[in-house]
């Protein structure tokens, strides 16, 4: 009898364990539910340079502070990127936050397939007021939101100072400072020829083909407040476009500017060249040289007004109506524009001046000296044919640095194909 209330009170007792275990499993699969409830969100980017390991690096911190939302992120090669993120979008198949220059959202925005932004704001703590004014209008259409600008990244001036110093144009804090215009950013290049004792140093380099001519082009357009496409008509071949390319193919006939030159990077990373204008992203590259002492600022005012090519990375929430989605890719994308002193490190400029006055950007090498760029680009025109328009200009801008034809020759060309181009669109 004995025997029999043992064995039937060790039953009960591996009976009650396994209940309490069964309950510890039930409370351990809810919490690791609890966990897989948190909002998953598609990220997509284009940088294969190295502003992708940045961005990558932000990411992670992102996961890292936000139980509630996890952020996966695609990185696309630049190429491919428009093209596979408008497919996904059409598709109704895209991420559910993808990176957007400003001078493309014309042609993702009217697909109708972009969420205006202005109704989730509030929910989503999104102040607009704590962005540049510039910068924030190139997001607007319709008088609504429908990009978070992450940062401006424009055409700077970056300059050697050790082959200024011997040509005596560095003022008493060793920077390079221009307030005469374009006569004197001219004498001051030909004063590098003749001084520079190094005969294999250029007084300006930045390449002759691809974009970099167009850029520095729409700059100096823009400098005069000349025009680049006014309504549905081609307007660049006007006195204002004229001057801008003339100039450009002066610097190039005079021997100041090289032709032909399609590594202008490593040439004023090597200490080739006295003068470069590129874009910021540069910084990252030239600090990597030791033996490189330079500076960077915003392109000097060599006509009207100080103007220069740029862009913007913005954030856009591709359509889908998952509300708690949206909410979150909209939350994440504020949280990246708060974290631009951290992007800035890749040479960006931060869309939110309280990040350019933080001490933690002001406390980076070179970025704040050119940090003011952010009130002077000059965005592109809103037209849906901007993109077939630009790569008119490329290949006639080309040309005319490299000698096949005038500027005036050039100009015609560009404004007849581009006219071509939007009558066809």
């Amino acid at each position: 009898m004995r025997n029999y209330l043992f064995v039937l009170l060790m039953s009960v007792m591996v009976i009650s364990l396994a209940a309490c275990g069964a309950e510890g499993e039930e409370g351990t699969s809810s919490d690791e539910n609890e966990s897989a409830s948190s909002v998953e969100l598609d990220y997509w980017v284009p940088f294969s340079g190295g502003d992708g390991e940045y961005m990558e690096s932000l990411v992670n911190q992102f996961n890292e502070e936000h139980e509630d939302i996890e952020v996966s992120m695609l990185n696309i090669e630049w190429d491919e990127y428009y093209t596979k993120l408008r497919t996904a979008m059409n598709s109704q198949s895209g991420p559910d936050v993808a990176i957007s220059h400003a001078s493309r959202l014309i042609e993702l925005v009217p697909s109708g397939n972009v969420e205006a932004l202005d109704g989730l704001a509030e929910e989503a703590e999104v102040d607009w007021g704590e962005f540049s004014e510039n910068q924030l209008e190139a997001t607007i259409f319709d008088d609504q939101h429908y990009a978070v600008p992450l940062d401006a990244h424009a055409l700077i001036m970056y300059y050697n100072k050790a082959h200024l110093e011997e040509a005596g144009l560095l003022n008493d804090d060793g920077e390079y400072e221009l307030d005469g215009g374009i006569d004197q950013f001219i004498n001051d290049l030909k004063t590098v020829e003749e001084t520079v004792s190094d005969d294999d140093v250029f007084p300006f380099v930045s390449n002759t083909n691809e974009v970099y001519p167009f850029w520095i082009w729409y700059m100096l357009n823009a400098q005069q407040g000349g025009s680049y496409i006014d309504g549905d008509q081609a307007a660049m071949n006007s006195e204002q476009g004229v001057e801008a390319l003339s100039t450009m193919e002066m610097m190039v006939t005079e021997g100041l500017w090289p032709k032909n030159v399609s590594n202008a990077y490593d040439l004023f990373r090597s200490g080739r060249a006295a003068f470069n204008f590129a874009g910021v992203w540069a910084t990252g590259n030239y600090e990597q040289e030791e033996s490189l002492e330079f500076g960077a600022s915003p392109i000097p005012q060599l006509f009207d007004n100080a103007k220069t090519w740029g862009d913007s990375h913005t954030l856009i929430l591709p359509s889908q109506d998952d509300e708690e989605q949206k909410l979150a890719a909209l939350r994440f994308s504020d949280w990246l524009a708060d974290n631009g002193a951290f992007w800035a490190q890749a040479g960006h400029v931060p869309a939110k001046p309280s990040i350019i006055d933080s001490e933690e950007y002001q406390e980076l090498e070179y970025r704040p000296g050119y940090a003011e760029v952010l009130a002077d680009v000059e965005y592109m025109p809103n037209h849906p044919s901007l993109g077939a328009v630009n790569d008119v200009m490329i290949q006639q801008f080309s040309q005319v640095l490299n000698g096949d034809m005038t500027p005036e020759e050039g100009l015609e060309q560009a404004e007849q194909n581009a006219q071509n181009t939007i009558d066809q669109n």
